[in-house]
């Protein structure tokens, strides 16, 4: 085995006397010791002018409090002449002493053995110590595999940013940069933007550039090289799965009551399903709204380019299968293909009329579902775009007294034409509900007719009775309440919309829509915080004005 120089470094004599004991035992893993390649010294000048001798020493043991200079001082004369790369380093210390060492101390040591201890222990411990820092070193070996890949990933996110602004770019000063962001810790996926943001922040300073960076931009430049979610063309499989069902059915010797079942139940199934998820959305003719709906999200992406979410992106490939299975079913049933597809149906009369029935029953089904997916886009674009800060912005500044939506910004992007907003209006007009024991409260909304609001009906009631009769015949678009709302049942607004939501399960969407105003003042507004997390619904604050109103109803 071959041996190992060691270097023994400690005022006290005793103490060097049971390392020298314990180490020529040879009980420690790793390593082989002979007495004349074992070196003493009493404090670390010494120590140092030994290593100037001997520079084949591979293992050091020192004392940290020596006199002339103490352990972890010759230690980083060590590291600073480049000598630490081939040497272990243990430190020996007495268990009283309060131990300060540098972070770039600890990471080349082997670590700390505390003082008293007997030969035999010393050994034990120095044991203890390789095998924890073999595991630390294999740690190390994966982290560091794993960030040749980060780091390319990261350098290739910067060049990107850099070449889009066409900033000067310095290979040299890059990769100085990026090793400075990482360390030996692990690097989650999480952290790359802000790392990026560190990185490049970094290099224009020392470019002496002021452009600035947003840190949304890198996220979105980060999202365009990583892998999207990948989502199936045909979600449903609708086409395919009925076409499946024709080749089962002819291929097996079934009655005509399962061929029946065969045929209509999982396509009618599919269906159903889906209407579950839409079906409390407003229904929208897909020929107005369906086709403007990925141009609208690719327009908004461009003012902010986090905008798409695999949530909207489902959305949209489901309407999209939808529409192709309703123009393909359209085809299917009038040039009565059905016949000609499933040989049964050619020996059974009733039958073929029972299954097209049926059919058409699921074509319509389709159709209506179709609406109901154009309306959920519809709330989920522009409810999304509200939350949005730039996208906000933008409607504040090019589409004032606005209210967002498919037709207006399809108006303010002149994809159509004014005379042609006729055919999108129902879509536009709304019913308000609003509550409230203040008749100047009324009497501020009745008295909105100005734009954008002059679509919009405000139904205003300050009794219950009142609006028994109404909302029995009326479903309404959103719900205003005045939080200080009250009479011999109701104390305040929050306790009238539960009570609304209790007696018309209809207004429950309302909630879950984010279609409920509560009006209250400031004072009020430490009280309202408690119900947030019951029920949705934004605050219109006392006094009134309509600036702040309509802000409130269009972009909250």
């Amino acid at each position: 085995m071959t041996i190992t120089p060691t270097l023994i470094v400690d005022d006290s004599l005793m103490i060097t006397k049971i390392i020298k004991k314990a180490l020529l035992s040879n009980t420690v893993d790793h390593y082989y010791f002979e007495e004349e390649n074992i070196f003493t010294a009493s404090d670390g000048m010494e120590a140092f002018a030994i290593m100037g001798k001997n520079k084949s020493i591979k293992l050091i043991i020192s004392d940290i409090n020596m006199p002339n200079l103490n352990g972890d001082e010759f230690v980083e004369i060590l590291q600073d002449t480049d000598r630490l790369n081939n040497l272990d380093v243990v430190f020996i210390t007495s268990s009283s002493s309060k131990l300060f060492l540098s972070d770039s101390i600890k990471e080349h040591i082997l670590g700390v053995i505390y003082k008293p201890f007997k030969f035999d222990c010393f050994n034990e411990r120095l044991n203890e110590l390789q095998l924890k820092k073999i595991q630390i070193d294999n740690e190390l070996k994966v982290i560091k595999k794993l960030q040749i890949t980060q780091k390319k990933h990261i350098k290739k996110n910067c060049i990107k940013y850099l070449s889009e602004f066409e900033i000067k770019i310095k290979e040299d000063l890059l990769k100085g940069l990026i090793a400075e962001n990482f360390s030996n810790e692990s690097v989650s996926k999480d952290e790359f933007a802000q790392i990026i943001y560190s990185i490049l922040s970094s290099y224009l300073f020392e470019l002496d550039n002021s452009h600035k960076i947003s840190t949304k931009r890198i996220s979105c430049i980060l999202k365009s090289f990583d892998k999207k979610v990948l989502i199936q063309k045909n979600r449903f499989g609708l086409i395919d799965n009925f076409k499946n069902q024709i080749v089962y059915v002819n291929s097996n010797e079934i009655s005509l009551k399962e061929v029946l079942k065969e045929l209509t139940m999982p396509l009618w199934d599919k269906l159903s399903i889906a209407f579950v998820k839409v079906r409390d959305f407003p229904k929208l003719k897909p020929i107005l709204f369906s086709s403007y709906f990925e141009y609208i999200t690719e327009e908004l992406m461009t003012i902010d380019c986090d905008f798409m979410d695999d949530e909207l992106q489902i959305l949209l490939t489901e309407l999209k299968e939808l529409t192709l299975f309703n123009k393909w079913m359209y085809n299917f049933l009038e040039k009565e293909e059905l016949y000609t597809s499933v040989d049964i149906i050619k020996k059974s009369t009733v039958l073929k009329s029972e299954v097209t029935k049926r059919l058409r029953r699921a074509y319509q089904r389709s159709l209506l579902l179709s609406q109901h997916y154009c309306g959920q886009i519809e709330y989920y674009i522009w409810s999304k775009a509200k939350r949005s800060l730039e996208i906000t912005q933008y409607f504040k500044e090019n589409m004032p007294k606005t209210i967002p939506s498919t037709l207006s910004f399809l108006l303010h992007k002149e994809k159509v034409l004014t005379q042609e907003q006729s055919t999108y209006l129902i879509n536009e007009q709304q019913k308000i509900m609003v509550m409230s024991n203040e008749l100047q409260i009324l009497q501020f909304f009745k008295e909105i007719v100005d734009a954008p609001f002059n679509k919009w009906d405000f139904f205003c009631y300050s009794k219950t009775s009142l609006l028994d009769a109404w909302i029995h015949s009326n479903i309404p678009d959103k719900i205003i309440i005045d939080y200080d709302f009250n009479n011999s049942i109701f104390d305040n607004g929050i306790q009238l919309l539960k009570y609304l939501i209790t007696k018309y399960p209809a207004l429950k969407n309302l909630v879950t829509q984010d279609k409920i105003y509560m009006i209250a003042n400031n004072n009020q507004l430490l009280e309202l915080n408690k119900y947030k997390n019951n029920y949705n619904f934004t605050v219109i604050q006392e006094p009134l004005n309509l600036k702040d109103t309509y802000e409130n109803l269009l972009y909250q």
